[in-house]
C-alpha cells in the first residue's frame, strides 16, 4: 500500500510488523526527502500484539532528520513501556543533536502520553484538533506527530470517501521549519 499512495518522486518505505492469516500490517513512511538509510526494531510487549517501529534517516537539504513511524499498543501499560523503548532507541541509535520527528498511531486517549514525550524534549502539534480516529466520522485523536529540534510548521488531515475506505485512521501530513 506504501507504493501504491507514494506519490511520483517521493520515496516509499514500510516494513512489517506481523503476518496473519489474512494479511500482515506494519508501519510506512512516504518522504519527498531523500532516505539515507533505514532500520526497524521489534516493540511487542507481549504475544498478543506484534508492534515494531521503524527509523529512516532523511536527507533534508544539507541536514539529516531521523524520523520514526510506529503503531503502539493498545495496553496503556504497554503504550508506556514501548515510548520508554522509542526513548532507548533514540538515545542509542541517534546523536542527542539531531532532528527527530516521531509519528503514527499511539492509541493514546487523551493524550496521556504527551508529558512524557515532552520531558525527553518532544513538542506536538498542541492545540490543532487532529481527530482521525475513527475515520468515518473523525471523533478522537489517536494519531500524533512528535518532533525534537524541528518547529512543528502546519498538520494537514485528508478527508473523503477514498480515506476511510483504506484505514479505520485518516492519514496525517505533516510540516516542519527545518
Amino acid at each position: 500500500m506504501a507504493e501504491f499512495l507514494c506519490p511520483e518522486g517521493y520515496y516509499a518505505l514500510y516494513q512489517t510488523n506481523a503476518k496473519t492469516k489474512h494479511g500482515e500490517h506494519g508501519n510506512a513512511l512516504l518522504s519527498r526527502w531523500p532516505v539515507v538509510s533505514h532500520g526497524h526494531e521489534d516493540m511487542s510487549d507481549h504475544r498478543f500484539e506484534q508492534r515494531g517501529l521503524l527509523h529512516a534517516e532523511l536527507k533534508v537539504g544539507r541536514r539529516k532528520v531521523h524520523v520514526i513511524v510506529l503503531h503502539l499498543g493498545l495496553i496503556a501499560g504497554s503504550r508506556g513501556r514501548q515510548v520508554e523503548q522509542m526513548l532507548r532507541f533514540i538515545e542509542r541509535e541517534i546523536p542527542s543533536t539531531a532532528p527527530v520527528i516521531v509519528a503514527g498511531d499511539f492509541n493514546d486517549w487523551g493524550g496521556k502520553l504527551r508529558p512524557m514525550l515532552n520531558r525527553h524534549g518532544f513538542q506536538d502539534f498542541v492545540g490543532e484538533r487532529a481527530l482521525t480516529y475513527p475515520s468515518r466520522l473523525p471523533l478522537t485523536q489517536l494519531d500524533y506527530v512528535y518532533c525534537r529540534g524541528l518547529k512543528p510548521a502546519g498538520l494537514e488531515i485528508p478527508r473523503g470517501r477514498i480515506w476511510w475506505r483504506m484505514s479505520d485512521h485518516l492519514p496525517l501530513i505533516a510540516e516542519f521549519k527545518v
